[in-house]
């Protein structure tokens, strides 16, 4: 039932992508209101105000702008940093509680807890295999956090290639992106690249939807 459930998400990137205006990060051509968007968020509990007015308002307006939209609740990436296994399942069905709460429809987007398909951790193993070690060590994510806990987990090195595998999964077209976030969509744009390159055409280079707020405690909106 899962293979034929990706199956179906199974576009080509020629569908997305038109001769209309160019992202206004990427430069790629895509066309507005079309496409796939994909975005994250860590189950961090109920979220706080700062998370409604820098990504979750995003989220329930772009729900009515494209016609394919899928929010993962990315329990995966959490596990990046210690967790309770009791507060951290109890967190997840908070958030999802939360998020149907805010504004999101199941009727017009996808919600689902991402470690329940386990093609996210696969598909990140093999892009993982076309990483080099050099193009992690200069992402944001990984200077910042491992500045503060003077080293870092094998985990949290990796983390933007399981960001990438979550946005190129689905075939995502568009992804809502804060710039502070920005190098960890580029790296989903060359590694869709490089597969493209080595094994034909299969992912679309997903392209930045600019968000006007930078600050995201906890949301991987690309807002990651």
């Amino acid at each position: 039932m899962r293979w034929f459930f990706l199956s179906t998400l199974s576009i080509h990137p020629s569908h997305f992508c038109r001769e209309l205006n160019p992202c206004l990060h990427c430069g790629l051509l895509c066309a507005p209101r079309s496409g796939r968007v994909f975005s994250g968020i860590q189950p961090t509990g109920v979220p706080h105000l700062g998370n409604y007015l820098g990504a979750l308002e995003n989220w329930v307006s772009l729900q009515d702008q494209y016609p394919s939209v899928l929010y993962s609740i990315v329990d995966l990436h959490s596990i990046t940093q210690p967790q309770d296994p009791t507060q951290l399942k109890s967190n997840i069905l908070d958030m999802a509680a939360s998020l149907l709460a805010c504004g999101i429809n199941p009727e017009k987007a996808i919600l689902f807890q991402q470690s329940q398909v386990s093609e996210h951790a696969e598909l990140s193993w093999i892009l993982g295999c076309l990483t080099s070690m050099p193009r992690l060590r200069h992402l944001p994510q990984w200077k910042m956090k491992s500045k503060v806990k003077n080293e870092g987990s094998v985990g949290l090195y990796t983390y933007p290639v399981l960001q990438a595998a979550d946005i190129l999964l689905y075939k995502s077209t568009h992804v809502p992106v804060g710039e502070d976030q920005v190098q960890h969509l580029e790296l989903a744009q060359d590694l869709a690249r490089i597969f493209n390159n080595r094994y034909g055409e299969l992912f679309p280079e997903p392209c930045a939807l600019l968000s006007k707020n930078t600050w995201h405690d906890g949301v991987y909106t690309l807002m990651i």
